[in-house]
């Protein structure tokens, strides 16, 4: 029987929590000031204005590539709160908790406001396929392209549910197949993201870079 290698302390989870709620206010406050494109902007926007490295993904469309990056990132954010009930004792239980929900409030506020502050443009936007719905070009989300909010998300998860598992259970062979198959999930939201159109590949490298050092810290 391990010992559990957590603990509470009122000062850090007092601080984390007024910083998360705090980041969250700021990215609420932010998003309300955004305005949505015109029909005028959206005609003058032209792919060759995008650096190579994103370029790829303004040719990129597919509801269903959307709704399966939907579908993993719940299946991901789901996993951890699994740990939780899983974990013996209401103590430990009531510790991963919180822990996690740390997690999402600080991860979502400062993804919130850094969509709210940087106003970049979906990829979608710049596509003319058809099949675009008029509504998808002219909402205020399309104007929340960085960083990528379900990346992040999912990459908060997943090494969150990976930290915690391993250091519960030190001596499990479960451990690395935990870690793989969680990040490769991960992974997969965002390249779902990409295909969708929603996002560029920076939007999604930065995602998960920010979403994997909350998850962790």
């Amino acid at each position: 029987q391990e010992s559990f290698p957590y603990e509470l302390d009122s000062w850090v989870e007092g601080a984390l929590v007024t910083g998360g709620v705090g980041l969250v206010a700021a990215g609420r406050l932010v998003r309300h000031r955004q305005d949505p494109l015109s029909a005028g902007a959206v005609a003058l926007l032209d792919r060759a204005d995008i650096n190579p490295f994103d370029r790829s993904a303004t040719s990129q469309w597919s509801v269903e590539a959307a709704d399966a990056s939907d579908v993993l990132v719940m299946t991901l954010l789901a996993a951890p709160v699994g740990l939780a009930i899983a974990t013996s004792g209401s103590r430990e239980s009531w510790v991963v908790s919180a822990m996690y929900g740390e997690v999402f409030l600080v991860g979502n506020g400062l993804v919130d406001l850094l969509k709210g502050v940087t106003n970049r443009t979906r990829p979608l936007v710049y596509n003319g396929h058809p099949d675009i719905p008029a509504e998808a070009r002219f909402d205020v989300k399309a104007r929340r392209a960085f960083p990528s909010g379900h990346t992040a998300n999912a990459f908060a998860s997943a090494v969150f549910f990976s930290s915690v598992f391993t250091k519960l259970h030190p001596n499990s062979s479960a451990g690395a197949w935990i870690w793989a198959s969680s990040v490769t999930l991960a992974a997969a939201t965002g390249f779902a993201r990409y295909q969708g159109g929603k996002h560029y590949p920076t939007d999604l490298l930065t995602g998960a870079f920010v979403g994997s050092l909350v998850g962790w810290g």
